[in-house]
């Protein structure tokens, strides 16, 4: 009878461990996110803000290799999302800009080498102008053929947010026309030009039917990114330094949800006030958070209340062009990162 008894004890302690166990692995897949990268150039040293030398991106990948990352397409992070999946850990993707010659003649075989898939957003019209420091149509259908991804990045890279929309929507009409005609392919991912957005942009997006759009600010894709405004960590000589990369590779999403001001565009209001409520369970007073205004990056004065509130009190104006935000607190040994990117006319 004692030994039933103990036998019981046992498969009731057995039973409520796995429980546990379950529990705590459903609340990391579901605080996980995916982080995904942006290169422009390869070895084009005279664009330093732009350009990433292959010597940094070998380090790159095979930091992620080494490190047993999960690397997964564009589209298969994408349909992730769009399910509500939870992301496994330390999942992350690969995004190039502008379909530059040099991505084609020096990033994409280092790629291929490590069989790395990359999604390239593709400005048309000056694929059509077969200008000589782009890929031509050519090298795209052969970029596609060795499993590549094209997608959608306008036709003429303009500053989208400062035209009328009935303009920026020709010149998406055009680019969609052309891709598909060129490459046999309809885009249903998108990334801004510059990273700049607007919601009345976001409202055309959603009526041509695509799906999803990236944008230039730094972040962690999670289950309640906005799919029209999805971050994206930026890489260059200077922010793709080994130890910058580490960091941002191993980021977790900083969850929250009320965002203000809801425009993404902001014509009068340069010196906004952004608030939010936070989801992921942080300490209140490890958070920081740091924004461009005023031309230079430095830290923001910042309210939490007791339900997690946050006020940020921006002292200058965010300068026209680019006005970004970015909150990180440490929880654990790891980083939680939260971006955000206004356009500033």
């Amino acid at each position: 009878m004692q030994l039933f008894k103990l036998r019981n004890i046992i498969l009731y302690f057995i039973y409520f461990y796995f429980i546990f166990l379950n529990n705590l692995l459903a609340e990391t897949l579901n605080e996980s996110g995916a982080n995904v990268f942006m290169y422009h150039r390869f070895d084009e040293s005279k664009y330093p803000s732009t350009n990433i030398n292959t010597n940094q991106l070998e380090d790159h990948l095979i930091y992620l290799i080494d490190n047993e990352f999960n690397i997964e397409s564009i589209d298969e992070i994408l349909q992730k999302k769009i399910a509500k999946q939870s992301f496994l850990p330390k999942t992350v993707g690969f995004t190039v800009d502008d379909a530059f010659l040099s991505f084609y003649e020096n990033g994409w075989p280092i790629f291929k080498k490590y069989n790395i898939p990359v999604t390239l957003f593709v400005s048309t019209d000056v694929v059509n102008q077969a200008h000589w420091n782009y890929m031509s149509w050519d090298n795209l259908r052969e970029f596609i053929n060795e499993g590549g991804s094209v997608a959608l990045h306008s036709a003429s890279h303009m500053h989208l947010p400062l035209y009328d929309i009935s303009q920026v929507k020709n010149d998406l009409l055009s680019s969609i026309s052309i891709l598909n005609k060129e490459l046999n392919i309809s885009p249903k991912v998108f990334a801004y030009p510059y990273g700049e957005a607007s919601n009345e942009i976001i409202g055309l997006l959603k009526d041509l039917d695509i799906e999803f759009a990236f944008g230039q600010h730094s972040g962690v894709i999670h289950k309640n990114t906005n799919q029209y405004y999805l971050p994206r960590f930026s890489l260059n000589e200077d922010y793709g330094k080994i130890d910058r990369f580490i960091f941002s590779a191993n980021a977790k999403p900083l969850i929250i949800k009320n965002f203000l001001p809801n425009k993404i565009l902001l014509k009068k209001n340069t010196i906004p006030q952004i608030q939010f409520d936070l989801i992921s369970k942080v300490n209140n007073s490890q958070l920081n958070c740091f924004s461009n205004s005023g031309g230079e990056w430095n830290s923001v004065d910042l309210k939490i209340d007791l339900n997690k509130h946050v006020e940020l009190n921006l002292t200058e104006p965010f300068l026209a062009g680019r006005g970004r935000i970015n909150c990180t607190t440490k929880v654990g040994t790891d980083w939680l990162w939260f971006g955000y990117q206004f356009t500033i006319n």
